[in-house]
């Protein structure tokens, strides 16, 4: 079942440029994207393909300049403020610096607490937290919950925020660059846990990745992103395999040792 498309997505920036009038910056153009029910899809292109752009409007930090969003076959694009917080519950987002995503301030309790207080989450809130955080390998609970993010290392603290984010029961998890930051043995460990995850909680994700390596690791179908367009987009092994477009040839040229499948 199809939970979340795009149809003809197109987000144009624009900047006011003082008496010279104004720039116009086109991230994304004529975009079709789509993801089904208890599926990894991919999204990969180098940096200024667009990729993190339409996360962004997936989860409605951004508006659409043209074309439709849908979710379980509703178009969105015209939800006013109360639809949409409910549609973020829905669909949650994990960025690509979990240190910068995590309030030093706070420990690892409070920020998977909060979601479920803004929620108005009716069931038991610490029960909750314990789950996700042994949902996410984080284990025993007890020894985490206190702890702030300079007390752990970077691999945990993505664990946290997918912890925060997982707190909901989201339908859809949208990571962007979710490894990218961390060390080669803990990127592993990362897209494990996310395999898992889907296998586990039925929930589909949006892998967002410049890294070829990483996307035929883990997902189902991938959509190549160059120039703010999908240039080519199929099941994973087959573009890797069998790439149609010259850019998804140099993408994997330069990458050239692929991980085994997970």
């Amino acid at each position: 079942m199809e939970l979340l498309a795009t149809q003809g997505i197109s987000k144009i920036f624009t900047k006011r440029r003082g008496m010279f009038g104004e720039t116009r910056t086109v991230a994304l153009n004529d975009v079709n994207i789509s993801i089904n029910s208890k599926e990894i899809v991919g999204l990969v292109g180098a940096s200024g393909s667009g990729k993190s752009t339409l996360a962004r409007l997936l989860v409605f930090l951004y508006k659409p300049t043209s074309g439709k969003l849908l979710f379980e076959g509703n178009d969105i694009t015209g939800y006013r403020s109360r639809q949409i917080r409910k549609y973020r519950q829905e669909v949650q987002m994990v960025f690509q610096d979990p240190y910068a995503s995590l309030d030093p301030n706070h420990n690892v309790a409070w920020h998977v607490r909060r979601p479920l207080i803004t929620s108005g989450y009716s069931g038991n809130i610490e029960e909750r937290v314990d789950q996700v955080l042994e949902m996410v390998t984080l284990s025993p609970p007890e020894y985490f919950k206190n702890k702030y993010p300079h007390q752990l290392s970077g691999g945990q603290r993505q664990r946290v925020y997918l912890a925060r984010a997982l707190a909901v029961e989201p339908k859809i998890l949208i990571a962007d660059e979710p490894v990218s930051m961390l060390d080669v043995s803990v990127r592993i460990e990362i897209l494990e846990l996310i395999s898992k995850l889907r296998e586990e909680l039925g929930i589909s994700i949006i892998y967002i990745t410049h890294d070829v390596n990483t996307v035929s690791l883990v997902t189902d179908r991938v959509y190549v992103m160059h120039s703010g367009m999908v240039v080519e987009h199929g099941n994973t092994d087959d573009v890797i395999s069998n790439p149609t477009h010259k850019y998804t040839r140099e993408l994997i040229e330069a990458a050239p040792n692929p991980y085994k499948r997970i």
